[in-house]
């Protein structure tokens, strides 16, 4: 029996038909069955004009609804989408050209279909990555590791070397036009969406070695998109002398450009070089409630790496991995100051896939639980209740709150100067405070107080206009110890997740 189905009846998680075109893996086709027995034509013409005319409503159901009906198939891995080929790795894993109009070509990307979640995890290549295939389906074999148990889209572009995954400037060596953040966050969940039923928010990224850094700026960029990073073995200090000549040295020996260090970024120490390094924007992951999963190796060998490579092999993994692991201390150390959500990973060995495919499978149920349990992030602000919930009014009401308290006037208190020395001269002094409504007014019945204590004449609970702790706690940015713990099913606006 052929591949191809015209109109296969399966319905998607939607209840969709498959659209035509589209073939099931020969793994899933009547494997183990006994031949079925020829129908006479006349049996077949009313269930063949029934799948015409099913095919023709589908398209034109698309049609009306801007295409994503009839493209979005969510889950079946099984089958093959328009344009795909399957890869030799197996697990399902299909091997797509997704077209980029910001660099003017086709961009292999190896996909394995969820079983029927539309979330997606991005897996980012190397500094010597290829344009055939990713590493993630040669090297490791992510889709074993995340496998139809997980319910995830695993996303593999190939190619990217070099190209720190950004847009460049300029052009990378003599002509190549190198968008990669433009096709990550743009272009390819557009082809996703359409073709996988990938949502175009609430996703997880994962980098290693050059791509860690990127991973995380990425996500930094792109809270909306990403809400989980994995980063392994990275180099996140990259806007200074040391990190520059790094970047400089790597892309002249992999990828000979010699250009990168001024037309990726401009010249180094600009404000588009600080805005991609990853260790300077870490508060954005604490603002935008994202996690971040992040470990490296100590760049001592193990006996199964030695045995793999060579004797110049060795050295490069040893040294590259110590660079990464003292890189990571300090991102750690960043991180545990902005307060960000991390998870870091206990690891070992060196710069190799080896310790890579080790990162990937000790991080998958972390990967997976903040991908499951966390709000997706849309905004740079969450209004969450006290039992993890989202408040739909929460917003709404924090909002009035400060309008209602920017617009009270609030007295301020009059700080006394030395008493008068007669009595003429006190009386003077109160006629002119009650003439001046700017410099508030003191009660003479009011309980004493000290004059010297100027929050000692406000009434119980109040505070001044000009007190900042009155500014902070409205802000949904604000960490003030005063705010409290909120009471059960209680609104909170703040940026950390309930996890």
């Amino acid at each position: 029996m052929s591949g191809s189905h015209d109109a296969h009846a399966a319905p998607d998680a939607a209840g969709s038909p498959i659209a035509s075109g589209w073939t099931i893996h020969p793994q899933q086709q009547h494997s183990g069955r006994s031949p079925r027995r020829r129908l006479p034509v006349r049996r077949l013409v009313i269930p063949g004009i029934a799948a015409v005319v099913t095919l023709l409503l589908y398209v034109l159901s698309g049609l009306i609804t801007g295409g994503n009906t009839a493209s979005a198939l969510v889950g079946h891995p099984e089958v093959l989408r328009p344009g795909c080929t399957w890869d030799s790795s197996g697990n399902y894993v299909q091997n797509c050209k997704v077209w980029s109009a910001s660099m003017n070509k086709y961009v292999v990307v190896q996909i394995r279909a969820s079983n029927g979640s539309d979330k997606g995890i991005y897996l980012l290549d190397g500094m010597r990555a290829v344009d055939t295939h990713s590493a993630w389906t040669s090297d490791v074999q992510a889709a074993k590791v995340y496998d139809s148990s997980t319910d995830t889209t695993l996303v593999m572009p190939a190619g990217g070397a070099s190209s720190f995954y950004t847009d460049w400037n300029g052009p990378a060596g003599a002509n190549t036009t190198i968008k990669q953040e433009t096709f990550l966050t743009q272009e390819l969940p557009d082809y996703l969406s359409q073709n996988f039923g990938v949502s175009k928010s609430g996703n997880a990224i994962v980098g290693l070695s050059m791509s860690a850094g990127p991973a995380v700026t990425l996500a930094e960029k792109h809270p909306e998109q990403f809400k989980v990073v994995q980063a392994m073995s990275g180099y996140y200090q990259l806007d200074n002398p040391i990190g520059a000549l790094g970047v400089l040295a790597s892309q002249t020996i992999v990828s000979n450009y010699t250009n990168g260090i001024v037309n990726m970024w401009g010249t180094p120490g600009s404000a588009q070089w600080a805005a991609n390094d990853p260790s300077r924007n870490v508060d954005k992951l604490k603002e935008n409630g994202q996690v971040l999963i992040i470990s490296s190796g100590n760049g001592f060998l193990t006996t199964s790496e030695m045995a793999k490579l060579s004797q110049q092999d060795q050295i490069s993994a040893m040294a590259l991995e110590m660079l990464s692991a003292v890189s990571t201390v300090l991102m750690q150390l960043q991180l545990a100051q902005s307060g960000a959500s991390v998870i870091s990973l206990p690891n070992y060995g060196g710069h190799t896939w080896t310790t890579w495919d080790r990162s990937l499978t000790d991080g998958r149920d972390d990967l997976l639980a903040a991908l499951r349990a966390n709000p997706p992030v849309t905004t740079k602000a969450q209004v969450v209740s006290a039992g993890g919930a989202t408040n739909t009014a929460g917003v709404a009401a924090a909002t009035a709150a400060a309008r209602k308290a920017a617009s009270t006037t609030v007295a301020l208190p009059t700080v006394l100067a030395a008493q008068a020395e007669s009595s003429s001269g006190a009386s003077s002094a109160e006629a002119a405070s009650s003439d001046d409504p700017s410099s508030g007014s003191v009660d003479p019945s009011a309980p004493s107080s000290d004059s010297n204590d100027p929050s000692s004449s406000l009434p119980a609970g109040t505070t001044t206009a000009a007190d900042p702790s009155a500014i902070e706690s409205l802000s949904p940015a604000s960490e003030s110890p005063s705010f409290g713990v909120p009471a059960e099913g209680s609104a909170l606006t703040t940026t950390t997740p309930v996890r």
